[in-house]
């Protein structure tokens, strides 16, 4: 006979309400098995639901504050919108900067030819040489002597130079020295007669600025 048969037998000698009353008995007995059980879970997993219900409640309260805090009269760009037109306005400013910049370092380069400075002063003493050669005078001899006026601009340099050519060709010689980019002051010249061609002596001052 079987554990089943046995069960059979056993229920079927009890009274019907006997066996109701075993089986809700059996039946609380399981559920409350079950509850105990199941129960921590349950509250653990209501527990981190709770919690993170109220995450993202705080989230939700926070960036409703922050959207409330960067909107102007209806507008949630506002700020956004202002502080584009600040940069705007300071690379507006910046570029008028650059602009400044550049003219004062083209101002620069181009002062850079008149100022107080050896090598200035080399390459204009070439610069004589050149011209007469280009004028076809024959050049005896350069002298220099240098001094100073004053501490920002003055004559730095007096020039005295012997030359031989034709009286047009002088003519155009000094003419060429004084359109140089220093400032130059043709001060007395002295022609004297030659079989050939006539000799001038041509003494001038040259201007720069002390940098």
């Amino acid at each position: 006979m079987t554990i089943y048969d046995r069960l059979d037998n056993y229920y079927n000698s009890k009274k019907p309400n006997e066996v109701w009353l075993m089986v809700i008995l059996v039946s609380v007995l399981i559920g409350y098995l079950l509850y105990t059980l199941l129960s921590p879970l349950a509250e653990d997993y209501m527990k981190k639901q709770e919690n993170r219900n109220k995450e993202l409640k705080s989230k939700i309260t926070s960036h409703n504050d922050f959207l409330r805090s960067i909107t102007v009269n209806g507008d949630r760009d506002f700020y956004v919108k202002d502080l584009n037109k600040k940069i705007a306005k300071k690379k507006a400013e910046l570029n008028r900067y650059r602009a400044k910049l550049a003219k004062l370092s083209n101002a620069m380069n181009e002062l850079s030819d008149v100022l107080y400075t050896k090598d200035n002063w080399s390459k204009f003493l070439h610069n004589i040489a050149t011209k007469a050669k280009d004028n076809d005078l024959k050049v005896y001899n350069i002298t220099n002597k240098e001094f100073e006026q004053n501490s920002t601009f003055g004559k730095v340099l007096d020039v005295t130079i012997k030359c031989k050519g034709e009286y047009g060709n002088i003519l155009s010689f000094m003419n060429d020295l004084e359109k140089t980019k220093l400032v130059t002051n043709i001060s007395s010249v002295s022609m004297e007669p030659s079989h050939q061609a006539p000799v001038a002596d041509i003494n001038m001052s040259v201007w720069g600025i002390r940098p």
